[in-house]
C-alpha cells in the first residue's frame, strides 16, 4: 500500500514503525487546519495498515510545534463579517477529531518533543501513548492570555495525566513545563540531550514494535478505561485470548528460556 501524498506532514513507513512529521518549519510548525485535517487522515490510514505497530510524532525544523497557526487566529480576529462563533466550534470540533484519532490508533504513538510545543501541540501530544522529550524542552499552554481555553480535548487528557492541580496551575500561570518536571510528574518518559533524541525514540520504538501486539493494546486499552472511568474488559478473558496468540507464545517462550539461562548462570533460582 502506497504512502499517501501531504503538505503539512510527512509520513513514512520502515518495518513496524511509522513516522509522522510535523513539516512546516519555515512556520514553527504551526498547526493549521490543513494539518489538522491531514492528521486525521494520516492516522486513518495507519489503522489501515495492521503491520504498523508504532506511528512516532514528531516536528521538523528547531522546534516541535508552536501551536495553532496564529496567522488564522488572526484572520478570525480581524472582525470581518465571517462567522466567527461558527468557524471557531468546526475548528475545534476538527481539532479534537485529530486528537481522537491519534489517542484511537491501534498502534503505540511515542511523541519525540524537541525545542518548544505550545498551547494546541499540547494537545496533540497529550493524545500520544508516551512522550520522550529534549533536556531543553519547554511546554506552555498561553491559551488563557488569548481569553481562550485549551480545545482539541487537551484539558481532560492533560488532566488525566498530570491531575488537575498541575493542569490548573498550567494553563492559569501559561509558565512552562520544563524537561525535569516533565518526567518527575511522569508526563514524559525521559529525557535526553536534543542530539541524542532521535536514537533514544528509535530504540523505544523498536522495542515497542517487538511486543506481541494484542497483549500490548490490551494493557493500553484497559489503562485508558481506568483512567476515564470507563467499564474495563474482562481480566480473565483478555489474558485468555492474549495467551492464545501466536507471538505472545513465541514470546512467553522465549521469556522462559532466558529465565531458565539466567537461573543457570546464577547458580541459584530468583
Amino acid at each position: 500500500m502506497s504512502v499517501p501524498s501531504f503538505h503539512a506532514i510527512e509520513v513514512s513507513v520502515t518495518g513496524a514503525v511509522a513516522r509522522l512529521t510535523l513539516s512546516r518549519p519555515d512556520r514553527l510548525n504551526a498547526i493549521s487546519d490543513a494539518m489538522v485535517d491531514e492528521i486525521t487522515v494520516a492516522a486513518a490510514w495507519f489503522d489501515s495498515r495492521p503491520d504498523v505497530r508504532v506511528v512516532v510524532l514528531s516536528g521538523a525544523g528547531r522546534m516541535f510545534s508552536a501551536g495553532a497557526d496564529i496567522e488564522e487566529f488572526r484572520e478570525r480576529y480581524a472582525g470581518t463579517d465571517r462567522d466567527l462563533w461558527a468557524e471557531s466550534v468546526d475548528g475545534a470540533r476538527r481539532g479534537e477529531a485529530m486528537t481522537d484519532a491519534v489517542a484511537g490508533l491501534a498502534a503505540v504513538t511515542v511523541a519525540a518533543v524537541h525545542g518548544s510545543a505550545v498551547g494546541g501541540a499540547v494537545a496533540l501530544l497529550a493524545a500520544c501513548d508516551l512522550r520522550v522529550v529534549s533536556d531543553d524542552v519547554q511546554v506552555r499552554i498561553p491559551e488563557l492570555a488569548m481569553g481562550i481555553p485549551l480545545a482539541w480535548g487537551g484539558i481532560p487528557r492533560l488532566v488525566r495525566e498530570l491531575g488537575p492541580a498541575v493542569t490548573r496551575d498550567l494553563l492559569v500561570t501559561g509558565r512552562a513545563l520544563g524537561a525535569t518536571e516533565a518526567v518527575q510528574r511522569g508526563w514524559a518518559s525521559s529525557a535526553h540531550p536534543a542530539g541524542e533524541l532521535p536514537a533514544a525514540v528509535a530504540d523505544l520504538a523498536a522495542r515497542i514494535a517487538g511486543l506481541p501486539a494484542r497483549g500490548l493494546r490490551t494493557a493500553l486499552t484497559r489503562i485508558t478505561a481506568v483512567a476515564t472511568g470507563l467499564p474495563s474488559d474482562d481480566n480473565a478473558l483478555a489474558l485468555a485470548d492474549a495467551l492464545a496468540d501466536p507471538d505472545a507464545m513465541a514470546a512467553g517462550r522465549a521469556y522462559l528460556a532466558a529465565l531458565d539461562t539466567r537461573r543457570s548462570n546464577l547458580g541459584t533460582i530468583r
